[in-house]
């Protein structure tokens, strides 16, 4: 007997509970389950406070080819990397070479003598300011993904994403060493790159800065490989770096100052050459949602170049004047 008074009870029970739902569905009035108390509303994140931007946007642009992938600028002239195309402009948009080449490309870069580098996947193409080919740099084995070009001296240095390392050449292209990162001052991790963006630059006063993006940091590198500093945070602040991943791209101004392009949540700022934030470029509403990491580049008056990927523009960005 007991059982059955059981029984009928569940029963009961589940037949509530079915016309409940049942309320709710013909009433349209079903309720989102209950929210992840540890999810992250990213759309807070993307807020800038308006007195942190100090640049305005002072021109744009438009690119005639489909698919840029990467920029450089030196003496007025704009370099643009394309899947297997090579154009160069001056500041009014006025084009120099427009050029196919093998692809697919990377990076490109001036050298200080005003040469034009171009990275693809396992090679390296160097060119005269007047797109003629002077020298093609290849086999830096498996896996080689070169994703960015720094010069010092006589000295190449090459970010290769595939195998997470730098390495160290000379003038003919030939390898004088490289280095994974490792033996850092605060534990033995090496590069962590979870997505394929791994950025370095060389400063004014000759140091080598790589992004080590997994975790969230820029590091000062002797040309052997030994740390000497490093700077970032993981955060959700402005003044921080987010995602898995970050910052994608940098770039390095004459006074020492860091350009930081972010994926996930699209920004540039800037960064006093202590490490410490100085002040934001363009925010996540300046750009379209899901954008890819813009590439960025900066010239000798402080104007900082912005390759919008997504949009297929140029975007130059100047210091507001106070």
């Amino acid at each position: 007997m007991k059982k059955v008074l059981i029984y009928i009870i569940v029963v009961v029970l589940g037949l509530l509970i079915l016309v409940i739902i049942l309320g709710d569905f013909m009433s349209g009035e079903i309720k989102d389950s209950e929210s992840n108390p540890y999810a992250y509303e990213f759309e807070e994140f993307k807020a800038v406070d308006p007195s942190l931007i100090k640049f305005k946007e002072a021109r744009r642009i438009g690119l005639n080819i489909e698919g840029p992938k990467a920029i450089d600028v030196k003496n007025g002239l704009i370099a643009i990397a394309y899947k297997d195309h090579l154009q160069v402009i001056d500041s009014s948009g006025l084009e120099r070479i427009n050029m196919p080449v093998n692809g697919p490309l990377t990076a490109v870069s001036f050298s200080p003598e005003g040469n034009i580098y171009l990275a693809g996947q396992n090679s390296v193409q160097v060119l005269s300011p007047d797109g003629e080919t002077i020298a093609r740099w290849e086999d830096f084995g498996e896996k080689t993904l070169i994703t960015a070009i720094a010069f010092k001296d006589t000295v190449t240095f090459l970010a290769d994403a595939g195998n997470r390392k730098v390495f160290r050449l000379n003038l003919k292209g030939e390898i004088l060493g490289s280095f994974d990162g490792t033996g850092r001052l605060d534990g033995n991790y090496g590069f962590i790159l979870p997505s394929p963006y791994f950025d370095l630059e060389v400063d004014p006063d000759d140091q080598l800065w790589v992004v080590n993006s997994g975790l969230l940091k820029v590091e000062n590198y002797t040309d052997e490989g030994s740390v000497r500093a490093f700077w970032g945070k993981p955060s959700f602040e402005i003044e921080g770096f987010t995602g898995c991943c970050n910052p994608a791209h940098i770039a390095i101004m004459e006074d020492g100052s860091f350009v930081t392009s972010e994926k996930g949540i699209s920004r540039i700022k800037v960064y006093k050459p202590s490490g410490e934030l100085d002040c934001v470029v363009a925010t996540p509403d300046d750009f379209e949602d899901d954008s890819e990491p813009a590439d960025i580049a900066v010239d000798e008056f402080g104007k900082i170049y912005v390759l919008d990927i997504t949009s297929g523009k140029i975007r130059i960005f100047e210091r507001n004047i106070i």
